[in-house]
């Protein structure tokens, strides 16, 4: 038999609860862990922009005295605490999150637009409400929930944990090449799921940064940049983006039948054209921007490396195209392995 129901519940109708004493947001199933400054003000961006959030759970129990009915949370403590206190000009939206409403107070957020606090008090938020639900089946339920959770790799702990300038970047650039990734063949669509394609940005970006460096790197350099982010995300993206389109420049839609759909080679690829137009930090070649008229003769050159992947080329291979094809079979992630394979590409490229 069922023994809770889902609804959907405004910011305002908690501000109400929590106003008028029937909100408890401290009862004894509660983790005590406080979230960031960063980690506020991401859920508050999340909220503005009207996109959804995760359900609350609150335990619905009746007081016999005052015969008022009291709404104990049960998971979801962090996300109403953190809403509360913005609602209560607690603190302000970063503006590293949000441009327009970051730096502003919630009762200033009128400033700039009229209709934004209404928005806020309606958003609606996924509730199940379990109502006299004694402790033990309380615990039960979450008990069964976390059953069936699929245990996090690496990059969902990134963004489970990071809220940074860094952190959203590298998550809308992602996502706004899904199609690019999954119709070259780059990543598969279960590997999009699990955020491979997040984490093949990110890598990227930090090669944009910092210089190429091992795929190890890309946990230590979140927890960095989740401090301290100088470069302006709008320059990486666009950047980013120009490198894209000139992958699509000289492939069009034949990546996906080449060796450069291997996302260790792709990285590469990205690397030495990005090189060539901006320069990489680690990076010992001459920076010589592309004129898009030459991209035939650079696709043309590129030809070559699956001419050096093929079976029967080994034994009349270079010995730099030897060691490219060496560096693309083992420790592919490597700094020093990255760093040959870019510079071979663009003395391949420039030659």
């Amino acid at each position: 038999m069922k023994n809770f129901d889902s609804r959907t519940y405004s910011i305002n109708d908690y501000l109400e609860w929590s106003n008028n004493n029937q909100l408890e947001l401290n009862p004894k199933f509660q983790r005590r862990s406080v979230w960031t400054d960063t980690a506020r003000s991401f859920l508050m961006d999340t909220i503005i922009r009207g996109k959804p959030i995760p359900k609350v759970f609150i335990r619905q129990k009746l007081n016999i005295q005052t015969r008022q009915s009291i709404r104990e949370v049960v998971d979801g403590q962090q996300r109403l605490r953190t809403i509360l206190s913005f609602l209560r000009d607690g603190f302000v939206i970063s503006k590293k999150h949000h441009p327009l409403y970051g730096g502003l107070y919630f009762s200033q957020l009128d400033r700039v637009d009229p209709d934004i606090q209404g928005f806020l008090l309606n958003y609606e938020l996924s509730t199940d409400l379990l109502v006299n639900m004694p402790d033990a089946e309380v615990l039960d339920i979450f008990s069964r929930l976390n059953s069936y959770s699929v245990t996090l790799n690496d990059q969902e702990k990134l963004n489970a944990n990071h809220f940074g300038p860094f952190k959203t970047l590298a998550d809308r650039v992602a996502h706004q090449f899904h199609e690019f990734w999954i119709r070259n063949k780059i990543l598969t669509d279960a590997e999009v799921l699990r955020m491979g394609d997040v984490t093949l940005t990110a890598d990227l970006l930090i090669a944009m940064i910092e210089g190429i460096k091992s795929k190890k790197q890309i946990k230590p350099y979140y927890a960095t940049f989740e401090k301290s982010f100088d470069p302006l995300p709008e320059v990486l993206e666009e950047d980013f983006v120009t490198t894209i389109d000139t992958i699509k420049g000289l492939f069009g839609s034949d990546l996906r039948s080449t060796e450069f759909r291997r996302i260790h080679i792709f990285y590469s690829l990205f690397t030495a054209l990005y090189h060539l137009q901006h320069g990489l930090r680690n990076i010992n070649r001459p920076v010589v921007p592309i004129d898009p008229h030459d991209y035939p003769k650079i696709a043309s050159k590129l030809e070559r490396i699956n001419i050096i992947f093929s079976e029967d080329a080994s034994t009349q291979l270079k010995a730099s195209e030897a060691e490219f094809l060496e560096d693309s079979r083992r420790a592919t992630t490597d700094t020093t392995v990255r760093t040959r394979r870019t510079e071979f590409l663009i003395d391949l490229i420039l030659s």
